[in-house]
């Protein structure tokens, strides 16, 4: 089976911070395709990119940490594209207010259900749409 990384999943890998120890001890014994979205990869990229505007991290930082991303991403996942189909399908989830999605999360939820993946999240509110939608929801760790 393959598993879907939404941006929580994927940013501890690149920029330390409370999630990482455990997304590396989970993908230390992960046997599953790790798969990532294009917009997921922008999401990431976009994370980092504030760190330069917020003076957390310098440009110099922020370009190795967006190779590192790249880097990352060509060695060990496997990369799909977003689709019409996802869009329709987020569109679908946040007109749904029980789900109390925002655009990016709805968007990711769709790319997994669209695809039968397990969703790899460190957010609650993702998880628990996730598991209203039949959607199997993984906090890594």
């Amino acid at each position: 089976m393959s598993v879907y990384l939404d941006a929580s999943a994927i940013v501890p890998l690149i920029l330390r911070d409370a999630h990482t120890m455990n997304m590396e001890q989970w993908l230390a014994n992960a046997r599953e395709e790790l798969v990532v979205s294009d917009f997921a990869a922008l999401e990431v990229a976009a994370v980092i990119s504030r760190q330069v505007r917020s003076a957390r991290m310098s440009e110099q930082q922020a370009s190795l940490a967006l190779a590192l991303l790249d880097d990352w991403l060509a060695r060990a996942s496997t990369s799909i594209e977003t689709g019409a189909s996802d869009l329709a399908l987020a569109d679908r989830f946040v007109r749904d207010f029980a789900t109390k999605l925002a655009a990016p999360d709805a968007l990711h939820l769709a790319l997994a259900s669209n695809r039968g993946y397990r969703l790899a999240t460190f957010d609650a509110r993702l998880a628990a749409a996730a598991a209203m939608r039949g959607v199997r929801a993984v906090a890594p760790g």
